[in-house]
């Protein structure tokens, strides 16, 4: 069994890994803006997550760790890196990348609207409000009794 690290080690690793954890929701958050957030594309992202962040603390502790062991305190920070980012960044990045999207859509939904003519129907009417005239066409449908099966 090692020995635990110092304490200013300890808190180096934990720091490293809470920007690994930022860095982590940061990509996945970014996955999910510019792919799409549905159920199969966000299980998807989550399971690229979780598998990233397995690789990415296993090569911390291989490549940069004080104690070159991996340590509960490595995977809290990177678990708490990744929820800092879901309570503090993603909720004011979402509404940008939505208040951006509807800025840039909409002088095209300006312009369809200005362009929208109505055309002529094929009595040569305008189409839209059905005139009182119309009457109902009748059910051709069969009853029950008088349907014949081959």
């Amino acid at each position: 069994m090692n020995a635990a690290p110092a304490l200013a080690a300890a808190l180096r690793d934990v720091v490293a890994c809470l920007g690994i954890g930022l860095l982590l929701a940061a990509a996945r958050d970014a996955l999910g803006l510019l792919l799409g957030n549905g159920r199969v594309r966000c299980f998807a992202w989550d399971l690229a997550a979780f598998a990233g962040a397995a690789v990415l603390l296993c090569g911390f502790v291989a490549g940069a760790s004080s104690s070159g062991v991996m340590r509960w305190y490595m995977a809290a920070g990177l678990g708490a890196g990744a929820l800092g980012w879901q309570w503090a960044v993603s909720g004011l990045l979402h509404r940008l990348a939505g208040g951006v999207r509807r800025a840039a859509v909409w002088p095209l939904r300006r312009l369809r609207r200005v362009l929208a003519v109505r055309l002529p129907g094929p009595g040569g009417k305008k189409t839209g409000k059905k005139s009182k005239n119309v009457t109902k066409q009748k059910k051709l449908l069969q009853t029950d009794r008088e349907i014949l099966y081959n």
